[in-house]
């Protein structure tokens, strides 16, 4: 019986599965009650569901983001007791034959079998020994018509419950395409047609070989099935491979460093190889047996780049970073290149390949945008092949003026007199009791006014906007054109001249629009205050910054009370110490960019210090 896992529910409507658990529990859909399907038995405490009950209840919910899952269901719906090498090796055969399995017999698929693979190199022995049922020889076909091809249905069968239930998690797509930018400067480097790639036990190696357009040679049964499949050339194991690819990715640092060391020393001469693994064995600090293990295999001299892969590329284990050996044989490579990549915002596949295909031609003909030089000396001595961090040099700028531009800018902020800010106070006649009205007591007698922001699509932003959308710590520095903003936010309230923006979460802030016509971005609210309020905005932001606590209801915020005179002239001198202190930042911004162009200038060799002043009777500052 073919049948439907919650995950599979989840990848045929194209929607994460706990959206499904919330489908089971909200029967109501658009005021109709259409419950979800009861489970047909449960399989090790997992419920399954029949498939066409499931489709048909995705049919008249119109749930999910998949209109053709009618026709994907076939596809998800797995039969019990398929195991995945056998619905792989009937793919196979389907893809050599040309033929359908429904209502072929055990012979039959066999005499076919010794028509197209003689020799038995991908699949006959096991077509002799397959008995599959007449269930998931009709699942094959169902997958094979759902599918946009043989290699999507193999794509489609790696992705389902049938791969899940194995617990194996492979590569990201993001670490099988830097892998082949790799993979693809190596084959560059060798310069012969056709370039055979060795791939023996890694799954990966095939994504990279379909890539990269690679030839592949192996002696792993289920990796040439599957290089059958989605059309990647297999040549005879014994054919001379030029590139190989070893994958140790999951084995712990005691088995990743047997295997590449068998890798590195079977190396032939002119033949390269990549060794992946997790970066704890190959590039991080070693310690003890397990160090000299490590120095023993680099010594053979063959691995001429170390390359420490960034985090996020396993999805096993998202957290902890790979590491990749490129090797060549025969190089006796006394000084590798390697380069951290996680240390790097943005790769460049040209940059990248350049670098490997510069280490491969152990030359420094050229500059190097991520690998830096490293003597083998240093790296057997030291605890890590790959310090973290570690960048290529980089060349002194033919033209020092950017970095003089970036200090005399900010020394023009820097060298300029700060206003002191100074406030007169007088101890107060008479005895006052001090009392504070709440903004929701203010609000309920019409004091102020309270008005709620937009919903602002960012996308929407024009570089050449006058409309601000405030507050820019929620939106950013961005404006709109006025015609969008009437348009795309008709009812959308604009502030008026001394409007109070504010926020109550993750902590209370508020601040003052001194101009308005701006637009605000919810969550952030308006507060308009009305003469009677006999409170200044700036107070009122004032009071929210400093006194407001974290996690509190805008209604509780309380404002003191106080003389109408009094109040004017505590808003001037708010406003006067906001302008300082937002001078003190600019200030203190501007130092802060100072430190940064002078350390970058200098060890640039852009810039030196040991400067004269040029203007006579200006003398030196003090340091």
């Amino acid at each position: 019986m073919n049948t439907l896992t919650l995950q599979d529910v989840a990848d045929l409507a194209k929607v994460r599965r706990p959206v499904v658990s919330m489908w089971r529990k909200r029967p109501i859909v658009r005021g109709v009650s259409i419950p979800f399907p009861e489970p047909v038995e449960v399989v090790d405490g997992v419920a399954r569901f029949a498939w066409d009950e499931m489709v048909d209840w995705l049919t008249r919910t119109r749930r999910g983001k998949n209109s053709e899952h009618a026709y994907d269901a076939p596809a998800v719906a797995v039969p019990d007791g398929a195991e995945l090498e056998d619905v792989v090796t009937l793919l196979c055969w389907h893809v050599v034959t040309g033929e359908e399995l429904g209502d072929t017999s055990l012979g039959q698929r066999v005499r076919r079998a010794e028509q197209f693979d003689p020799d038995d190199v991908v699949l006959l022995r096991e077509i002799r020994r397959l008995q599959a049922s007449d269930a998931v020889l009709t699942y094959v076909d169902d997958l094979v018509e759902a599918s946009f091809g043989p290699p999507d249905a193999l794509a489609r069968l790696e992705r389902g419950r049938l791969k899940r239930v194995q617990g194996v998690r492979e590569l990201t797509p993001a670490a099988v395409e830097l892998l082949g930018w790799i993979v693809g400067a190596a084959a560059t480097h060798l310069g012969q047609e056709p370039v055979v790639m060795r791939a023996d036990d890694s799954l990966v190696a095939l994504d990279i070989a379909a890539a990269c357009e690679l030839d592949i040679a192996s002696d792993n049964r289920e990796l040439r099935r599957r290089a059958v499949i989605r059309g990647i050339p297999v040549r005879e194991p014994t054919v001379r491979s030029g590139i190989s690819v070893s994958s140790f990715v999951g084995l712990g640092i005691s088995e990743t460093l047997d295997g590449a060391d068998d890798v590195v020393v079977a190396l032939n001469d002119g033949d390269i190889a990549l060794v992946v693994g997790p970066a704890a064995a190959l590039s991080d600090e070693l310690a003890g047996t397990l160090q000299q293990r490590r120095a023993r295999t680099l010594r053979v001299g063959n691995v001429v780049a170390a390359i420490r892969l960034p985090r996020g590329l396993w999805r096993e284990a998202h957290r902890q970073s790979l590491a990749v050996w490129i090797c060549l044989g025969g190089a006796n490579a006394q000084r590798p290149w390697v380069a951290d990549l996680g240390a790097v915002d943005d790769l460049e596949r040209s940059d990248i390949a350049a670098d490997v295909a510069g280490a491969l031609a152990q030359t420094e003909d050229r500059a190097f945008r991520y690998a830096r030089r490293v003597e083998l000396a240093s790296v057997l001595a030291a605890g890590s092949v790959v310090p973290r961090g570690v960048r290529a040099p980089t060349l002194r700028e033919p033209e020092p003026s950017a970095h003089l531009d970036r200090v005399h800018a900010a020394t023009l902020t820097t060298t300029s007199p700060l206003r002191p800010l100074d406030v007169l106070v007088a101890p107060s006649p008479g005895r006052f009791r001090l009392v504070h009205r709440s903004l929701g007591e203010l609000h309920e007698r019409k004091h102020l006014i309270v008005k709620r922001g937009n919903r602002i699509d960012l996308a929407d932003a024009s570089p050449h906007g006058t409309v601000p959308v405030l507050p820019p710590e929620i939106a950013g520095t961005i404006t709109l054109d006025p015609f969008d903003a009437a348009r795309k936010y008709p009812r959308a309230v604009r502030t008026e001249p001394d409007d109070v923006i504010f926020v109550e979460k993750p902590r209370p802030r508020a601040w003052v629009d001194t101009v308005g016509g701006a637009m605000v971005a919810c969550p952030a609210r308006i507060i308009r205050l009305r003469d009677s309020a006999e409170i200044g905005p700036m107070v009122l932001a004032t009071v929210i910054n400093e006194m407001a606590s974290a996690g509190s209801e805008w209604k509780t915020w309380t404002v003191p009370t106080m003389r109408r005179d009094e109040a004017a002239r505590l808003e001037e001198a708010l406003t006067r110490a906001e302008e300082f202190e937002r001078e003190a930042h600019r200030r203190v911004d501007a130092a802060r960019d100072l430190k940064t162009a002078l350390i970058e200038g200098v060890a640039a060799g852009a810039l030196t210090l040991d400067a004269h002043p040029t203007t006579p009777g200006i003398p030196v500052a003090e340091r």
